[in-house]
């Protein structure tokens, strides 16, 4: 017995939906009751927002008694390549092959049981599959006040680099080699360089005065993993120049990250406050996406 059409109700995500409007998302649907079993409904088809409702063609429609699963994944892509669908099963496999990633992929899953009472508007929950991370590099304003401080480079060094993650459990398998990300800046070095100063507070939190961090890698969308104690490491190489001082001093400081994982859908900045030519200490501000 066929009933009303199925629809698209309001996407949400945490970010904005402008991006997600614009371009659109696929779906993968499946279904299943007395007579057929994860039959596939529909296959990466695209659902635009036009005239203020989400549309797709052509039309399917709802069948009782029967249970559906969709999966939603933005961006769309016409023939993607690093998506798998398994029929079987129903779940999608999303994998990851270079990171940072440019792009921010989102999934939204929904099961509707029409032998139940049901919305005939799908409702789609859109949730980040990667983690954001950026790192803000100070001067300690205590000990560097009057003080020049001008980064060279900057290196993020053995977190993973590739993986695949299955819509059915939000977890991700890592693939191939790690990743060592690298910011070289030795050819734009000015003398009136001057990175911004920030205090440590007693609880750990700083008092930047409204300075300017230099910021290496701006806000990377990388894998979400967990990050043990040691295991990774940012080395920072920079100029240091005394006051009434007439050359800068080299320095080359290196240290692990505080164990942390790394969440998706959630943004990490790590403050790095370089004390002294002996002294690092890196700090984590959590804030969601």
């Amino acid at each position: 017995k066929i009933n009303m059409p199925i629809r698209f109700g309001e996407a949400v995500t945490r970010a904005g939906l402008d991006d997600i409007k614009n371009g659109g998302f696929g779906v993968w649907a499946f279904f299943s009751n007395t007579e057929v079993q994860n039959y596939p409904l529909m296959t990466n088809r695209h659902v635009t927002f036009e005239d203020g409702v989400w549309f797709y063609s052509p039309t399917e429609y709802w069948l009782n008694d029967t249970k559906y699963s969709f999966i939603a994944l933005y961006p769309y892509a016409e023939e993607p390549t690093n998506v798998e669908v398994d029929e079987n099963s129903g779940v999608m496999k999303l994998s990851v092959a270079e990171t940072p990633s440019e792009t921010d992929w989102l999934i939204a899953t929904n099961n509707t049981d029409t032998s139940e009472s049901y919305d005939p508007m799908v409702s789609l929950q859109f949730q980040h599959a990667l983690t954001n991370v950026g790192f803000n590099i100070w001067r300690d304003n205590g000990k560097h006040q009057n003080d020049q401080m001008r980064i060279k480079k900057v290196t993020l060094s053995n977190i993973s680099k590739a993986g695949t993650m299955s819509s059915d459990s939000n977890t991700w398998e890592f693939t191939g080699d790690k990743l060592t990300v690298e910011m070289d800046n030795s050819a734009n070095l000015k003398d009136t360089d001057n990175i911004g100063a920030a205090t440590v507070k007693d609880d750990g939190t700083l008092d930047t005065g409204g300075s300017t961090p230099f910021s290496p890698f701006g806000q990377m969308m990388l894998l979400p993993q967990a990050i043990e104690s040691g295991a990774v490491t940012l080395k920072v190489e920079y100029e240091l120049k005394r006051q009434n001082a007439a050359d800068w001093e080299s320095a080359e400081l290196e240290a692990p990250l505080p164990a942390r994982t790394w969440e998706a859908g959630r943004r990490y900045t790590y403050n790095v406050v370089l004390s002294s030519v002996t002294d690092i200490t890196i700090y984590y501000l959590q804030t969601k996406v």
